[in-house]
């Protein structure tokens, strides 16, 4: 899992697709999984968009949303906004069941998700 800054004002959550030299990798530490990345990051000041990218996860377990609820509601306090990209149908279909699928912006890709949040550092 990774935490990076993507530009100024937009952090993306992610499994990591590698180094990148034009990005900051946040923290340091390890984590365990992406509910420990959320963790962490509820324990920051949050001022920026988060960009949480679904796209390799193929199931989330029900402590994983609360974490998704905090730091949403850290984010937003923060007149940020905090969105999902890359669910899947079983995801979508999940969250419907948790009755969460109305309470997130979702983007089809972290592309778009990156133009809207950040549109003059999306490539």
């Amino acid at each position: 899992m990774s935490v990076e800054q993507y530009s100024s004002e937009v952090i993306v959550v992610a499994a990591p697709e590698g180094p990148s030299a034009f990005k900051l990798w946040l923290r340091e530490e390890v984590p365990t999984n992406l509910a420990s990345d959320l963790q962490w990051l509820c324990e920051e000041y949050m001022d920026s968009h988060v960009i949480l990218d679904l796209a390799d996860q193929e199931n989330l377990e029900a402590a994983f949303y609360k974490w998704m609820l905090d730091l949403q509601e850290l984010v937003e306090e923060s007149n940020y906004r905090f969105v999902l990209c890359g669910v899947s149908p079983h995801l979508q279909q999940q969250m419907r069941c948790v009755r969460l699928s109305d309470r997130f912006d979702t983007f089809a890709s972290r592309e778009a998700a990156l133009r809207e949040l950040a549109p003059e550092d999306a490539s």
